[in-house]
Order: structure tokens, then sequence, then C-alpha cells
């Protein structure tokens, strides 16, 4: 008997989980189930989604957790990309003014200016805007809690009050100027992102 074929035979054999295979052998000729006659998928596993949640959603969510993300949650996300895209918005800008403002000036003094123009435009920029995002996502979160509903309404008047707010320092007429901009604001991203949901009532 020639022991060292049999043992070179051994050697070139594979381990899986699902048995062992040669490893001269194809890859489509290693077996998926563990013993011969049994099927690959897990008969627990081999039904339609749909027999358990007709006309759901086709994925699992925890007891009590809603499909979508509540105001409370996407607060942070909100005021945190606000406050970078003020920040994007207002350098843009402050390196325009700067280039334009710096005409007559050069070497140094004029990328020291630039520099400057960029820095305080992008601050005060991404503070007003984190600032107005911060009272839209409380003032959103308390109309959600009070109404017990999350919907377009609260979109519209979360952006009407927050606009109210933000602009009561500038009297009567300044505040009533940004609660309409900030109606006028969110019921046009209300008709783009909510179309489907106000086709009905059109």
């Amino acid at each position: 008997m020639d022991f060292n074929s049999s043992k070179d035979q051994q050697q070139k054999r594979g381990f899986s989980l699902f048995g062992n295979y040669n490893l001269n052998e194809g890859v489509g000729d290693i077996p998926v189930h563990s013993s011969a006659g049994t099927n690959a998928l897990s008969p627990f596993l081999n039904f339609d989604p749909q027999v358990l949640n007709p006309g759901g959603s086709q994925f699992i969510l925890p007891e009590g957790q809603k499909e979508k993300r509540g105001r409370l949650e996407l607060m942070f996300f909100t005021i945190g990309g606000s406050v970078i895209a003020g920040s994007v918005i207002g350098s843009a800008s402050g390196l325009y003014r700067g280039i334009r403002e710096t005409k007559d000036l050069a070497g140094p003094v004029r990328t020291s200016t630039i520099i400057n123009y960029v820095a305080r435009q992008g601050a005060t920029t991404a503070s007003a805007m984190g600032s107005i995002a911060l009272i839209y996502s409380l003032v959103g979160t308390g109309l959600s809690w009070v109404r017990d509903v999350d919907d377009e309404l609260n979109t519209v008047a979360s952006a009407g009050l927050t606009g109210l707010l933000y602009r009561s320092t500038s009297g009567w007429k300044g505040a009533l100027r940004g609660s309409l901009y900030g109606l006028g604001i969110s019921s046009l991203y209300v008709l783009v992102a909510s179309k489907e949901r106000l086709h009905p009532y059109a």
C-alpha cells in the first residue's frame, strides 16, 4: 500500500462547516449542504415575509419603534448639518467679499484680510443657521409631543414659529416677516418632499 500517496490525498482535502472537499475540485463542485439529500436553504427561512406582515414593511423593527425617525432623533443631525452648511456658505461668501474688498491691497496684508473675512463670515453664518435649526427642532419636537403626530402640519407650523421667534428682537414687523419666510420655505419643502402624500388632497 502506498502510504505516501494516501497522505498526499488527505493533505489536499480542505475543511468547511459543510463538510470536507477536495482542493483540486472546482468551486461549483463544493457542497453547500451538510449531507446529500438535504436542502441548501433552511426550512425556517424559506417563507414569504408578506405572510407575517401583509401589506407592511419588509424589515423588522423593535417593539414600540416607529418606521420613521422622530424629530427628537433627527434634531442633532439637523443642527449639525445646518452649522456645517452655514460654515461653508459663510466661508464662500466671505472669500468672495474679501477678494472684492481687497483689490487695492497686495501681499501678506491682502492674504490676512481675506482670511479674516472668511473666518468672520463663516462663523457668523454658521451660528445663525445653527440657532435657526435649534429653534426649529425644539418647536417641532414640542408640537409632535402635544399633537401626538408628526406630519406636514408640524413642519409648516414649526418653520413659521421659528421665523417669528428668531426675528422677534427686530420688532413685530421683522418677526412677522420672518414668520412669512419660514412659512413660505417650509410650504415649498412640503410640496416637493411630500408630493405623494398630498396627492389625494389635490
